[in-house]
């Protein structure tokens, strides 16, 4: 199994991030989709990726706690050599609430590779995502 436990701090105060995240249904901050659609609301909600070239991917929402600022969410069918993902989103407070540590975990069961190379593609993703979250939440 591939586990994946990324924490970044990051230069942006952790209302705003939380702000961005908080609103599943919204991929605004995160760029290289085509059309995100908004299946249902609240827990068990889907959000359909679209993207050129790529089958959709649903990312299904699994718990959501406003209080402690932290997700879940599974992904049914990856479009990389994975299954059953599920991920796990909490931001900490820093500074009195100017910065953030955040928090993303995930584990997937690698199909056909490795599991370093998965752990490492997943990383990847994830290193790049925290990076566009802290630009967009420092806008």
């Amino acid at each position: 199994m591939i586990k994946v436990n990324i924490e970044k701090e990051l230069d942006a105060p952790v209302s705003k991030v939380w702000e961005l995240l908080e609103n599943f249904g919204n991929l605004d901050w995160y760029p290289g989709w085509d059309r995100i659609e908004v299946i249902g609301s609240g827990i068990g909600m889907t959000r359909r990726i679209h993207m050129t070239g790529m089958d959709p991917i649903d990312e299904v929402l699994q718990s959501m706690d406003a209080a402690s600022r932290s997700f879940s969410y599974t992904i049914p069918k990856m479009p990389m050599p994975v299954s059953e993902y599920r991920a796990s989103v909490a931001l900490e407070s820093l500074d009195n609430g100017e910065r953030t540590l955040a928090h993303w975990r995930c584990e997937a069961k690698p199909e056909g590779i490795e599991e370093a190379d998965g752990q490492a593609m997943l990383e990847g993703i994830y290193a790049d995502m925290l990076a566009k979250l802290e630009t967009a939440a420092r806008s």
